[in-house]
């Protein structure tokens, strides 16, 4: 079985998204994936959280009585009989670093937001020894550390090839745009559960 591959906004976007929404880290593992996109093109601006679910569990209940009495809660969507795709308004005080992440510009994200980023995963993975790497590698790219630069360049070179990688350029891939978007179309119809009181949608 293939191991599941988070996406790249799950990294960059989800913690801009934590000090106005009450993500428990408790439930961190039952958070499958994020998405800034979806095929319909019915969400403006907003980001996608497929979170695992029981129905049977009344602590997962009143969690997400906890995330969708949210002014940024724009709707849910039941995937299945243990899944739900959560969708928020993306903060609009991050937008600016949304416009960055979708162009892959992971450093030019503004300090505030790349401190939210690095706290957020120090307190989701505290004390996680086996995070120390993720934990370091993520405040290289967002800084573009030097050391990282010359790591790279000598991973990717090999005896008559030397690589150089450019000062400007960012030290992460660049984000894959169809698996940052989620296929709602099959869902949406029968299952969405919008909230339109909730949030008027640009």
């Amino acid at each position: 079985m293939a191991k599941l591959r988070y996406n790249k906004s799950k990294t960059y976007l989800l913690p801009l998204l934590s000090e106005l929404i009450s993500f428990d880290k408790k439930y961190f593992s039952f958070l499958k994936n994020t998405y800034c996109k979806d095929d319909l093109n019915m969400y403006k601006n907003c980001f996608y959280i497929l979170h695992d679910f029981s129905f049977r569990n009344p602590e997962f209940t009143a969690y997400e009585h906890k995330l969708i009495n949210n002014a940024y809660f724009v709707d849910l969507i039941d995937i299945n009989n243990e899944q739900v795709l959560y969708v928020f308004k993306f903060p609009e005080e991050y937008l600016t670093e949304y416009d960055k992440f979708m162009n892959s510009k992971y450093s030019q994200f503004g300090l505030d937001a790349k401190e939210l980023i690095l706290d957020y995963y120090n307190d989701i993975y505290d004390n996680n020894m086996n995070a120390v790497n993720f934990l370091l590698k993520l405040k290289q790219i967002l800084f573009k550390d030097e050391k990282l630069r010359f790591k790279l360049e000598q991973e990717l070179s090999s005896p008559g090839h030397i690589v150089m990688i450019e000062k400007d350029a960012e030290l992460s891939d660049p984000i894959d745009i169809e698996s940052e978007t989620i296929n709602i179309s099959q869902y949406i119809n029968s299952k969405s559960k919008i909230m339109n009181n909730k949030m008027e949608l640009d």
